[in-house]
């Protein structure tokens, strides 16, 4: 469990820079100033990009801004797990990229449900508060990421143990269940833990019910 923790706070870790990154450009492409990148000592030293003012108050524009990063998230991800999947890296390459997917593919329907909660930042909840809607279609957001999460787990699940046959067996269901639960269920619950309490996503305690969501999903839809 110590190598899949580190995994995934290692993945989270990109994944917020990757996301930060295609923030600032994209915010270059609607003519908001990118000054950089800086490390945020109040929340655990992830990356934070430093914009200018002068954000258009129109929806594309501020939807461009505040989603940019999740499609570029997944692509690099996949990109990822690809190159070490054909080149047959080391086992800890390949662990690292598996729990980046993971992270990446629960992006999304964390930030969505993330964006329920009162007070909430993250993608989401930004793009709402920017519209002058903070509370406008949060719960329907909601049941969109918890079905989000229902069908990413499974393609995730199978990943999983594609690449965790090497380590584990993977020869009934109940080893399969076992398998995705370490090799990606784990990073999935560490993930999506940092991404509400860490990164300040929601710090509501009922919000601790999603983590243990995304561990059981993957665990449920494992075949």
């Amino acid at each position: 469990m110590v190598m899949q923790t580190i995994a995934a706070l290692v993945a989270t870790w990109l994944t917020v820079a990757l996301d930060q990154c295609a923030r600032g450009l994209a915010g270059l492409a609607v003519g908001v100033p990118w000054h950089g990148m800086r490390l945020e000592p109040a929340r655990a030293w992830l990356p934070v990009v430093v914009q200018g003012q002068g954000l258009p108050e129109t929806v594309g524009s501020v939807a461009l801004v505040a989603l940019a990063g999740a499609a570029l998230v997944p692509l690099a991800a996949l990109a990822l797990h690809g190159l070490v999947t054909v080149t047959r890296s080391a086992g800890w390459l390949r662990g690292l990229a598996l729990a980046w997917l993971v992270v990446a593919f629960l992006w999304v329907p964390t930030a969505l449900v993330a964006a329920v909660a009162p007070s909430a930042t993250g993608p989401v909840a930004e793009l709402y508060t920017r519209l002058g809607e903070p509370q406008a279609g949060r719960r329907a957001a909601a049941v969109l990421g918890l079905v989000l999460m229902v069908l990413v787990s499974g393609p995730l699940s199978a990943t999983a143990v594609s690449v965790g046959r090497a380590w584990m067996r993977a020869d009934g269901p109940e080893f399969r269940r076992r398998l995705v639960r370490v090799v990606a269920g784990w990073p999935g619950l560490c993930a999506a833990a940092a991404l509400l309490a860490v990164a300040g996503w929601a710090r509501t305690p009922w919000m601790a019910v999603w983590p243990v969501a995304v561990l059981a999903t993957m665990h449920l839809r494992t075949r």
